[in-house]
């Protein structure tokens, strides 16, 4: 046992989940008011989810064949790609891989298809039954459980949909799972465009299920239930589809996967600009400091945002068991997500040849969900657009829910840390 903890630095995983949650109850809202019995009922669901799926034959087969359908489909999309693009979405030309004929036009075909999935009640299904399951395990309404386990797949505005008629009779703790189980996961599409980019789609899946339990376990630390559960007492009612017929669903899905492709594709022109002229300014004061001798001729070379941040994640990288090099690139590549977005950090991650494959699995842990400051505005916009008289609320757990995805994606590498 001892010698396990030590290969790999495990025992240091040990060390984070505790840090992890400490942080948690140091910026919680109510500390005496937790519940701990819930708190340890979700733990121990988010622990047992990362053995069962990794650990034994049924769960890594239930995975693999999942994963196995979703490569299929890769297949399908590529139908319509080299349709519309032609040669430039074949990546062994001399121009190879062009992210915008290769991975955004996924995103189109998965809004359809999700579309579809919704119409044909597949997905209301699905989440119903495990809602079914993860309620009574943990003790939670149906509204702000249905909600969680529906960001397992779909996105952090439209899971919000199922349980929008019970947002307004919400208490603050059920809105803060709403908002951190959004933050914590990523929505089904652009789990198949990390895919696809080529990170591990096993350990993606994994993260989504893992996050769950994960978000309602920090959730509740940092805003334990203290008010009467009047959603509690209510039936959470199915959500119907909002097309007329199949075709419908098609045509709508398209256009909100259309919409998720041109977003992502603006968001990482103008962040990936911004961040060239903010490191490109940073890097001439720095050559001004150095040149005046007000800086150490070591700084050249490291006057970054990421460095920067890095600087501040490199505890968080540190008790995942990461040493020397890996250890400064994962606490950039942490930074890197929760300033501005988990795709610009699964692609600098992707692109570094000092990372194992160990590390890349963990590190897909720790940088799969929403967690950053721009989706504190997408949840602001989206869900305060269904529950308007709760914006004020929304904008006030904004930081928190960052937070909270945050330790949730951080807690779910270091349990699986323990694992691989």
């Amino acid at each position: 046992m001892l010698s396990y903890l030590l290969a790999y630095n495990r025992y240091l995983n040990i060390v984070g989940i505790i840090a992890i949650l400490s942080i948690a109850w140091i910026f919680s809202r109510a500390r005496f008011s937790i519940d701990l019995r819930q708190i340890a009922s979700a733990f121990i669901l988010q622990v047992a989810t990362a053995y069962i799926i990794l650990k034994t034959h049924i769960g890594m087969w239930i995975v693999s064949k999942i994963a196995q359908g979703a490569t299929a489909l890769y297949g399908y999309t590529g139908v319509g790609i080299k349709f519309l693009f032609g040669t430039l979405s074949d990546e062994s030309n001399a121009w190879g891989f062009i992210f915008a004929f290769k991975v955004l036009p996924i995103m189109v075909f998965f809004g359809a298809l999700t579309a579809v999935l919704f119409h044909l009640r597949i997905i209301q299904t699905v989440v119903g039954i495990l809602s079914a399951i993860v309620r009574p395990l943990l003790g939670t309404t149906g509204a702000e459980t249905l909600c969680a386990v529906a960001n397992g797949f779909l996105g952090q505005t439209e899971s919000p949909l199922l349980v929008r008629n019970y947002l307004s009779s919400m208490t603050r703790s059920e809105m803060m799972v709403v908002m951190v189980s959004g933050m914590a996961t990523v929505s089904g599409a652009i789990v198949t465009s990390f895919a696809f980019m080529g990170v591990p789609l096993e350990h993606l899946l994994t993260s989504c299920i893992m996050s769950v339990p994960g978000s309602i376990l920090i959730a509740k630390i940092l805003c334990p239930e203290t008010e009467r559960r009047v959603a509690s007492t209510k039936k959470v009612l199915p959500v119907e589809s909002s097309s007329d017929n199949i075709f419908g669903a098609i045509a709508k899905g398209t256009l909100d996967g259309l919409q998720l492709a041109l977003n992502v594709g603006a968001m990482l022109i103008s962040f990936l600009g911004l961040l060239a002229l903010c490191n490109g300014a940073l890097s001439l004061l720095c050559s001004l400091g150095v040149n005046y001798r007000l800086l150490p001729a070591s700084w050249l070379g490291h006057c970054s945002i990421q460095s920067i941040i890095g600087v501040f994640a490199r505890p968080f990288a540190y008790v995942l068991g990461l040493q020397g090099q890996e250890q400064v690139v994962a606490a950039q590549l942490i930074g890197t997500k929760v300033a501005i977005n988990e795709l610009m950090a699964y692609i600098d991650m992707l692109s570094s040849n000092v990372l194992s494959s160990r590390t890349i699995a963990i590190l897909t842990y720790a940088l799969c969900g929403f967690s950053n400051f721009s989706c504190i505005g997408i949840q602001i916009g989206g869900i305060g657009a269904l529950v308007p008289e709760r914006r004020h609320l929304i904008t006030q757990f904004g930081l928190y829910a960052v937070l909270g995805g945050t330790l949730t994606n951080l807690l779910n590498a270091c349990i699986v840390s323990l694992f691989i």
